[in-house]
């Protein structure tokens, strides 16, 4: 019964629904789903009350179980939005730092780690944070969580009729507008750092106007810094395609062809060549590429929506501070791009050799880690 079940994992957030935790990849993430189904009546008056009623929408079945990383202890909830879709969300709480640090800590007065929320890109989901970003942040005394954007991993794919399934998952607008209100219920008290990587920089950098044109709420308040990995910048992704054309015909073709075939999924010199540097082993290059195969039913973004809305205006003075990261091998996000996003954020950018797009993923991914780190030290002290 949904009672019983919500006794065993209880609400610990307004607005989320706690699947129960997953220790060392155990469960699968057909069990969020399972959440949903036998807790649907509770969790529907808990999002229901004092609200407008909401649209009626019809699950899609659920996609093939997603065999989650083996290292560290997730805990997994769902949040709901306003129009009633459940967003996959996963969360490692901080390791207990050692006695000696935290005596450290309190003697010279440092400010406590802010959390960090994970967004991730088109054709990827929660879960490529939790093979190494998120046991490593978690391992240093950040809490970490990982969302997946609608229609993606372990979130909703919904349609308002069984004869018209949704064919991309929303705009900049919409998913920002999602990033919003998970940040505002999720964090109310304690403002997280946004990491973004790919097109979801892109809508963290659409989260963020949207904040600056709220000044009488709490608007940028809600965030201690924004972390853009190898993110599309603010003229959007067309002009790297126009420079990787003028560079090299043929990758630039065989790239787009990726991305527009999904050929990523079935060949795995296509996968490597998108997302991973050559010297990652054949095993996780083949772990990864079965993960990426099912967990992008629907494309993540509209990209018509996209291109009317870019190039994206700067940031406002009171922006929240900012790291820029890109990798130098990145047949996705060139240098340029990254060296755009940072001109326009007014910070250095950070450009490490032998990293591919996926570089939380990729072979290394601790040279992105320890730069991160390092920027989030600076930023708590």
């Amino acid at each position: 019964p949904a009672s019983g079940y919500q006794n065993r994992y209880p609400m610990s957030h307004t607005g989320l629904l706690q699947s129960g935790p997953l220790y060392h990849g155990r469960s699968t993430l057909m069990g969020i789903y399972r959440c949903k189904s036998r807790s649907r009546a509770g969790h529907a008056a808990v999002h229901t009350a004092g609200r407008p009623k909401r649209a009626s929408v019809q699950a899609a079945s659920a996609p093939a179980p997603l065999r989650l990383p083996t290292s560290g202890k997730f805990e997994t909830y769902r949040h709901i939005t306003e129009d009633g879709w459940g967003l996959e969300l996963v969360r490692q709480p901080a390791d207990e730092l050692p006695s000696a640090e935290m005596e450290l800590q309190q003697r010279v007065g440092s400010a406590p780690r802010p959390p960090l929320l994970f967004v991730h890109g088109s054709y990827h989901s929660a879960w490529v944070w939790q093979e190494h970003f998120m046991p490593y942040f978690a391992a240093h005394g950040f809490d970490t969580w990982a969302v997946s954007l609608r229609a993606q991993g372990g979130s909703d794919c919904v349609s308002n009729s069984k004869s018209s399934p949704i064919l991309v998952a929303g705009t900049l607008d919409s998913h920002a507008k999602d990033l919003s209100d998970l940040i505002a219920e999720v964090f109310p008290t304690t403002p997280p750092v946004v990491v973004g990587h790919s097109f979801g920089g892109l809508i963290l950098q659409q989260y963020v106007q949207q904040m600056a044109a709220t000044p009488d709420g709490p608007g940028l308040k809600r965030l201690a810094g924004t972390a853009f990995l190898a993110c599309v910048p603010p003229s959007g992704n067309g002009s790297i395609v126009g420079r990787y054309l003028r560079k090299d015909l043929l990758l630039a073709l065989r790239v787009t062809w990726g991305f527009v075939a999904k050929s990523f999924i079935q060949d795995l010199s296509s996968c490597r060549e998108l997302f991973f540097s050559d010297d990652l082993p054949e095993a996780d290059l083949r772990r990864y590429q079965a993960l990426l195969a099912t967990c992008s039913p629907v494309r993540l973004i509209d990209l018509n929506d996209v291109n009317r809305q870019v190039p994206l205006p700067p940031p406002p003075p009171h922006a929240p501070p900012a790291f820029v990261l890109g990798g130098e091998d990145d047949k996705v996000v060139d240098v340029e791009a990254v060296e755009e996003l940072a001109k326009v954020y007014k910070v250095a950018p950070i450009v490490l050799p032998k990293l591919a797009h996926d570089l939380m993923l990729d072979t290394r991914w601790e040279r992105a880690a320890f730069a991160l780190e390092a920027w989030l030290e600076q930023l708590k002290a």
